[in-house]
């Protein structure tokens, strides 16, 4: 049996490997606990990497949590007018990584949420890009904004376009 992943090019394999998007569901856990106090609902960790990883997403995210979500999304209509369709392009991706991520002890689960493992120390090896700290940054960023967020769950999803 193939992986989720196997459909996908080498590269884009690469770039949306399990570990790395363990760690950046990590960051997004560690933001959301620190905002709400609890672990993060499941569902949302499926809008995380679509736009984390998602470049003009990152560049036009606010520069604080304080920012109001919903009057952000509103102003930014072109972002979320194929957000539905990343959302489902990315499904295998987070549900992978989400699998590694548990497994490695990276993220800790129970039945609906997900929540921040732990990690080592990064290899001294490891010279990480300006776009993988700016995608560290916007897991985090958007996990403390969804965390802050007053609405529930499924308007949350509404807000974004999508549905569970």
């Amino acid at each position: 049996m193939s992986s989720p992943t196997a459909a996908l090019d080498s590269e884009t394999s690469s770039l949306f490997n399990p570990a790395f998007c363990a760690v950046l569901l990590n960051k997004a856990c560690t933001g959301y606990a620190a905002k709400a106090s609890q672990a993060m609902p499941l569902t949302f960790a499926f809008l995380i990497l679509p736009s984390a990883l998602h470049k003009p997403t990152r560049d036009a995210m606010p520069s604080t949590t304080a920012s109001l979500m919903w009057s952000w999304l509103r102003a930014n209509p072109l972002l979320l007018m194929d957000f539905a369709e990343r959302v489902r392009t990315f499904r295998p991706i987070t549900a992978t990584a989400i699998t590694y991520g548990l497994q490695q002890g990276v993220l800790a689960g129970s039945v609906g949420t997900v929540a921040a493992g732990s990690i080592g120390r990064r290899p001294r090896t490891l010279r990480p890009t300006d776009d993988w700290l700016a995608c560290l940054k916007a897991a985090e960023f958007l996990g403390k904004w969804f965390g802050g967020t007053d609405t529930d769950e499924a308007t949350t999803l509404a807000q974004w376009g999508v549905r569970p």
